[in-house]
């Protein structure tokens, strides 16, 4: 392999860990969404005691989760597979993350995942990318895989697709925002072009997702999770217009086609609460610790016992002391 391709592929692999971070927008939105829907429906065919309905929606409203609870967020995989339009090859996800609501402290906490990360996978000898687990064995897996490494319960999963994310910000409107510089970059191993120009504009979801990708400046990463944090206060801020509550049903029959979730009603209610009333300075992220490196010719990202303790321990996630990956 020469110099530029090897060049091409980590490009390609750093642009894919950005990902995990601005999916949990969808989460918040799918949540949100669904407790106002669920909340109409209730007014809907309860309307005998409005009082009662009255004090029930008042009382869900203010509702948060009781104890904390670890979600599993993953991302299919948008293209990587030879077979992508082959539904019987298994797939991998493209990201995954860990969200983690704390009612107590009153924070949640949001681990990102890079889809490189060397890993044991329960039944299967020897290591490989945390990103296969979900073609070994679906969701349960992938959550057996995440707790096994970071030694913590996964309570529960969400898996989206992540053409979901563009079609939700398009149904919400797009974002208005100022684009700091010129973002000019193309990468054909990932499918990746992105082109916009400095200042104040609307940002539809495709080119939502080019603002949230771009990495290709002087501040590299670290400029792109600003970029990623000013979308996703823009984004929230924007969400609780009139004209967006009127198209909620829409905005959760499109998102329903593009997640699977175990969490029930009064969970997701619950957990929207937590972003709704905990407030934007609640949320803490971090990508896990560690670095590339190169095993058997194949690039991993590697991290260790140390560096899983730290980051969850700078997010505040209980854990069992981790001693081995």
């Amino acid at each position: 392999m020469n110099e530029n391709q090897q060049g091409h592929k980590k490009k390609k692999r750093r642009l894919r860990i950005g990902r995990v971070f601005f999916l949990v927008i969808l989460l918040i939105g799918i949540g949100i969404a669904g407790f106002t829907a669920g909340v109409t429906l209730y007014d809907h065919f309860f309307r005998a005691d409005e009082k009662k309905v009255a004090q029930e929606e008042e009382k869900i409203s203010d509702e948060t989760l009781s104890s904390r609870i670890n979600v599993l967020l993953l991302g299919k995989d948008d293209g990587d597979s030879e077979d992508m339009n082959n539904p019987d090859v298994p797939k991998r996800t493209d990201s995954m993350m860990l969200v983690s609501f704390d009612p107590d402290n009153k924070r949640i906490s949001i681990l990102g995942l890079p889809r490189d990360t060397w890993v044991t996978i329960p039944g299967h000898r020897g290591h490989d990318k945390i990103n296969a687990a979900y073609a070994y064995g679906g969701t349960k897996k992938s959550m057996q895989t995440v707790s096994n490494l970071l030694q913590i319960p996964i309570h529960h999963y969400m898996v989206v697709d992540w053409q979901g994310f563009i079609k939700v910000v398009d149904m919400l409107g797009g974002v208005d925002l100022f684009v700091d510089s010129n973002m000019d970059y193309e990468d054909p191993y990932a499918n990746l072009k992105i082109h916009l120009k400095k200042g104040y504009q609307h940002l539809d979801g495709n080119k939502a997702g080019q603002y949230v990708r771009f990495r290709h400046d002087e501040m590299g990463d670290i400029g792109r999770v600003e970029r990623q944090q000013k979308f996703m206060k823009a984004l929230a801020s924007q969400f609780f217009t009139l004209s967006n509550m009127v198209k909620l049903p829409m905005i959760i029959n499109t998102a329903l086609n593009y997640v699977d979730t175990d969490m029930d009603f009064i969970t997701m209610v619950r957990a929207a609460n937590c972003f709704r009333l905990f407030g934007e300075n609640s949320m803490k992220s971090l990508m896990l610790y560690g670095d590339f490196k190169t095993i058997d010719e194949v690039s991993y990202w590697v991290t260790t016992p140390s560096l899983v303790n730290k980051t969850l321990d700078e997010l505040g996630i209980p854990h069992k002391k981790v001693t081995r990956i």
